[in-house]
């Protein structure tokens, strides 16, 4: 018994500082950038945390119930209706090989207290290396539930190096809930509805539970606090495997969660403790002792960088990447419908489970248009409109639009202001979080994520339809997770802030468009993506 506790305790333990360094944050520089930033790719940072938060979450919400892997879970009634022992659960994360981190899942219950008698908290902490720097990463959330195991309050906080994010939710009745979101900044309100068959974490226990027979599956509505979204995941029992873990062997049932386009693999011990994840993204996750999670928070060096590790490999060479007309594509190692690359520089000509081809032109700037709110469809009206993450209507934002553009004359040279200064004035800089426009007009500091979100609110600002892309761009022989930001001048005119490109280059393959919410939706290609260059078109 003291082996097995070992891998899960019900000691009330101290957490792991996540603090790196003294937190000191150098004061905004101007790092004019022409051609292409130093920050590559560095999208992926926002797309993959957020994909790994949603990923390691997945089988936290059900490892403790496999006997009912078998149809729909009825939200937390359902979970919490039989006689479970609840536990503390330690787990490693692992980045080829090399820890980065560790989650930490605990259920709190009071007695006393019928509005929130149990509170269920997971702690993620990352630590990852990214172009030589070391970027600490702290994800907190917790789900209170009342007697009846209803959803009363919700949080979620991330923390990093440069910026944070908190976002907190009360229940106000039926399926309604007061969200406040706070960053750096300042904070917000919105309502949102959460089902009540929908789910944020379920704890680990160590009740002995049936084995769950390969072919049996349960679909699961989860309530995502990071992007205030209900998504529905499927959960599938593949075989049975022996594994070792921690210098045991165990006999597991290998589970696959299918979400958002992706597959994560798990292994479930006969008692229902998930012993070890594997992500389609490198990255793994194993029960390990409370004592081996300190240990990695304390002295653990990262391994590889994480962009190295994710970029998409390149098969052939592209001679000329900023000055090519066009080049033609084969995206191979996911699944593509022709509707999922449809973007007005790119034409698929073909697409299926095998991928797709792919022909992208290099993007152009207008000869002449307005953008006027009162000449613009309402289609692209909302492409006006303030996001609790793009504060277009905040004064600030409004009177640094107003001055970047006051010597304007007409809209094409109020956005290319609106690129120059947001180039010019934002330091070059990995930011590990979700980014927030506000925070980035105050503190200039950011990666391309950071640059986009500010140009699109800026441009908003100045009575400019803007909007968040995400995809790939090229460098150095390989494909990196890029943002930027596209605007309504009569048609969807693409341009690059962190790279300083007035129009894209054909290298910039768009694959989503949107915020959070939206990029997650890269975690299905993740780790996954092969791109052959068939053809390469300049003007010569």
């Amino acid at each position: 018994m003291a082996e097995e506790q070992s891998f899960a305790s019900s000691r009330r333990l101290r957490q792991p500082d996540s603090r790196n360094g003294n937190g000191s944050r150098p004061g905004p520089e101007r790092n004019r950038v022409s051609g292409v930033s130093p920050v590559r790719g560095a999208l992926v940072r926002a797309a993959l945390v957020a994909a790994w938060l949603l990923a390691v979450a997945a089988h936290l919400r059900y490892e403790a119930f496999p006997e009912w892997l078998t149809g729909e879970i009825g939200g937390y009634a359902s979970l919490f209706g039989r006689d479970t022992l609840i536990i503390d659960s330690w787990s490693k994360i692992l980045f080829n090989g090399s820890p980065i981190g560790y989650s930490h899942t605990s259920l709190e219950s009071e007695e006393t207290n019928a509005s929130e008698r149990y509170t269920l908290n997971n702690r993620l902490y990352l630590k990852l290396s990214i172009m030589g720097e070391t970027h600490a990463l702290t994800a907190d959330t917790t789900a209170s539930l009342n007697s009846q195991y209803q959803l009363q309050k919700f949080s979620f906080g991330l923390s990093s190096k440069i910026y944070s994010l908190s976002i907190k939710g009360q229940r106000v009745g039926g399926p309604v809930f007061d969200v406040e979101l706070s960053t750096d900044s300042g904070s917000t309100s919105r309502r949102v509805q959460i089902p009540d068959d929908a789910i944020i974490y379920s704890p680990m226990t160590e009740l002995a539970l049936q084995r769950l027979r390969p072919g049996n599956q349960l679909s699961v509505k989860a309530f995502d606090p990071a992007t205030l979204s209900t998504s529905v995941m499927v959960i599938r029992a593949l075989r049975n495997e022996e594994i070792t873990v921690g210098g045991r062997k165990h006999s597991c049932t290998v589970l696959a969660t299918d979400m958002q386009g992706a597959t994560v693999l798990s292994w479930m011990a006969a008692d229902g403790r998930i012993l070890r994840q594997e992500t389609p993204f490198g990255w793994t996750m194993e029960l390990c002792a409370p004592e081996e999670a300190f240990e990695i928070a304390r002295k653990a060096a990262p391994s590889g960088d994480l962009l190295a590790g994710l970029a998409v490999p390149c098969e052939g060479e592209i001679r000329r990447p900023r000055s090519c007309s066009s080049l033609t594509l084969r995206l191979s190692g996911a699944a593509f419908s022709e509707n999922d690359l449809a973007f007005p520089r790119q034409k698929t000509v073909s697409a299926g489970q095998d991928g797709a081809v792919l022909v992208v032109s290099r993007g152009h700037v207008p000869s002449s248009a307005s953008a006027h709110s009162e000449d613009v469809n309402p289609a692209v009206k909302a492409f006006l409109a303030a996001t609790p993450f793009i504060q277009s209507d905040h004064q600030e934002m409004r009177d640094m639009a107003s001055e970047i553009t006051r010597n304007c004359s007409n809209d094409i040279d109020r956005v290319l202001a609106i690129l120059d200064w947001v180039n010019s004035n934002v330091a070059k800089e990995m930011a590990v979080s979700f980014p927030s426009a506000l925070d980035v007009l105050r503190k200039r500091r950011g990666d391309c994520n950071e640059h986009t979100y500010l140009f699109t609110a800026l441009a908003r600002a100045a009575g400019i339809p803007a909007k968040v892309i995400v995809g790939l761009a090229y460098q150095d022989g390989m494909f990196y997770y890029h943002a930027w930001p596209a605007v309504y001048l009569g048609e969807w005119w693409e341009l690059d802030p962190t790279w300083n490109q007035q129009a894209v280059d054909a290298t910039h393959i768009a694959m989503v468009e949107g915020e959070i919410e939206r990029q997650i939706e890269l975690m299905r290609i993740i780790g996954r993506l092969r791109i052959a260059v068939l053809e390469e078109k300049t003007d010569d």
